[in-house]
């Protein structure tokens, strides 16, 4: 009986396992790096959301310091205090017409 083919088979197969196991370890190797990359951009992106956590915060205190600095109350003090500023008496006023 002659052998040749089953030998030629038994070969096509061992090339074939080896292949795939080539393929398996590719396909690991993917999958490894690819979890590598998504903690990268998992760890910046937590990143950036500090950041923008951080200057949500420093815009509501800028906010607030802007409506504090501009109240009406206290631009008539300063007036009045640093300029010397007074609200004009009705004799003081002159109306005019057209």
């Amino acid at each position: 009986m002659d052998l040749t083919p089953l030998r030629i088979l038994a070969r096509r197969t061992q090339y074939t396992v080896l292949a795939m196991g080539m393929l398996v370890i590719v396909s690991a190797v993917a999958v490894v790096y690819t979890a590598h990359v998504n903690r990268v951009l998992q760890n910046a992106l937590q990143t950036e959301v500090g950041k923008k956590n951080r200057a949500q915060v420093e815009w509501g205190q800028l906010l607030l310091q802007h409506s504090t600095l501009t109240s009406p109350s206290r631009i008539d003090r300063l007036a009045r205090e640093r300029l010397g500023m007074e609200a004009p008496s009705v004799a003081d006023t002159i109306v005019v017409k057209p």
